[in-house]
């Protein structure tokens, strides 16, 4: 299993109910990439990534970020590239895609899963999209993000998964 998420927070907390559920432990692949802003015009080929990547340096030029663009460090077609040699070289892999309800997610998803269409029934959606979790109080909230969501409640959440 590999479980794929949209926002670095995501990763410690869905780690976090590793510990309270071993069958949920596997690597977790982020898409670091934020779809909802910027070009994406042909996103798809050679032309429209370098385009993304131009717009990038544009918008990270100056400041803290200078050059992050050409560091190879947000690469996430090379992350699809992986995803699928590991799907091709492993017939029981599977992908589960966690998702909140947040432009950032639902964007990366949709991007996503444009590049993944050939591998259905191997991948797997958790949206969490307006369910209510219990947060450490016991008061019920609706989370806008996947980090927001106590380790428990990921447990809960994996009977959410349905296949794609």
């Amino acid at each position: 299993m590999i479980h794929i998420v949209f926002q670095e927070a995501d990763i410690a907390a869905l780690e976090k109910s590793f510990e309270l559920d071993e069958t949920l432990r596997a690597d977790i692949i982020q898409i670091k990439d934020d779809y909802a802003v910027g070009p994406l015009r042909n996103l798809y080929t050679p032309e429209g990534i370098e385009a993304r990547k131009q717009w990038w340096r544009e918008v990270l030029a100056g400041g803290d970020y200078d050059g992050k663009a050409d560091t190879g460090e947000i690469d996430d077609t090379k992350a699809v590239a992986d995803l699928k040699e590991r799907l091709d070289n492993n017939p029981e892999e599977i992908i589960w895609i966690w998702a909140a309800q947040n432009k950032h997610d639902v964007s990366g998803y949709y991007w996503l899963m444009s590049q993944l269409k050939d591998y259905q029934g191997k991948i797997f959606i958790l949206y969490l999209n307006n369910l209510p979790f219990l947060n450490e109080k016991g008061n019920l909230f609706y989370p806008v993000n996947l980090f927001e969501i106590p380790a428990k409640e990921f447990v809960k959440a994996k009977k959410l998964a349905r296949e794609i």
